[in-house]
């Protein structure tokens, strides 16, 4: 029988913003790097349960990555004794971590790659500004990369892959047919319409790169049939199509357009829908 994976865990205030998007970040370089520790997150104040907060998940989102099954939780004592390294995500919450467990080997996000600096709290605040500070958060964890590899006393490397959880949804408005396939189409839709709606607002803020792959694994999902008459196979050829025919990041009109036309997946999609799409896309210039 092996041995339980390494637990680093980043601990926030709730956990439901810099925690979880700490988390996600983390958890990509370390793939990228074929690393098997585990990565997890929880918060010094209750809110058990909560999702992230929608700006940590649409921030995330532009880069590539889904918080979308994320559930805050609280810091207890099986948790600390299971971690090997707890990374707070500021002073402020060390210093509650350290009084409450001043046997724990705790480091700040800041400590960890050197720099006297705390991500601040960007609840309430725009998605702008949760953007710039999970940027920032990712550049802390990039240059805390050797430190963390140190204080965990292991190299973590390996040939297998730590993978993320699989994201969830609810079902909701939806025909009785496959509701386990149905509800990972509503997630699927649901994540491509959260991007595009991020490419019309803040489009000089969306990583195109990432969030095109994104929804191209996002369109092999919503492409399975829910029904036998469910013509969702040729609506998403149609969308793909178009997709690959953008020189870029589409233009505020064009991800308008594509997130309705995405939004019709919600349900089996019936000839009629395909007529409508043919119609919507006939019109759709790919070239501005």
């Amino acid at each position: 029988m092996s041995e339980p994976l390494i637990l680093i865990l980043i601990v926030g205030a709730a956990d439901t913003g810099r925690a979880p998007m700490a988390v996600a970040l983390l958890r990509r370089m370390l793939r990228r790097q074929n690393s098997v520790w585990r990565v997890e997150s929880a918060g010094v104040v209750g809110h058990d349960d909560d999702p992230a907060e929608p700006e940590a998940r649409d921030a995330l989102l532009a880069m590539g990555l889904d918080l979308s099954a994320h559930t805050a939780r609280s810091l207890s004592d099986a948790l600390v004794a299971e971690a090997r390294l707890l990374v707070a995500v500021e002073s402020g919450v060390g210093r509650v971590v350290r009084a409450r467990y001043p046997e724990a080997q705790l480091v700040t996000l800041g400590g960890l790659a050197g720099r006297a600096r705390d991500i601040p709290d960007p609840f309430r605040m725009q998605v702008g500004a949760w953007l710039q500070y999970a940027n920032e958060i990712e550049s802390l964890l990039g240059a805390g990369m050797p430190r963390l590899l140190a204080l965990l006393g292991a190299d973590g490397a390996s040939d297998d892959v730590v993978a993320a959880p699989a994201p969830s949804a609810a079902v909701s408005r939806l025909p009785p047919v496959a509701p386990e396939q149905a509800a990972e189409r509503v997630a699927a839709l649901e994540r491509v319409g959260r991007l595009l709606s991020l490419v019309a607002e803040l489009p000089d803020v969306v990583d195109w790169a990432s969030g095109s792959r994104q929804i191209a694994a996002d369109l092999n999902i919503m492409e399975r049939p829910l029904a036998p008459a469910d013509l969702a196979r040729p609506y998403v050829a149609l969308l793909r199509a178009t997709l690959a025919l953008l020189p870029g990041c589409p233009s505020a009109p064009q991800a308008t357009a594509l997130r309705g036309a995405v939004a019709r997946l919600r349900a089996p999609i019936a000839p009629a829908d395909l007529d409508a799409l043919a119609d919507d896309l006939a019109g759709f210039d790919v070239l501005g």
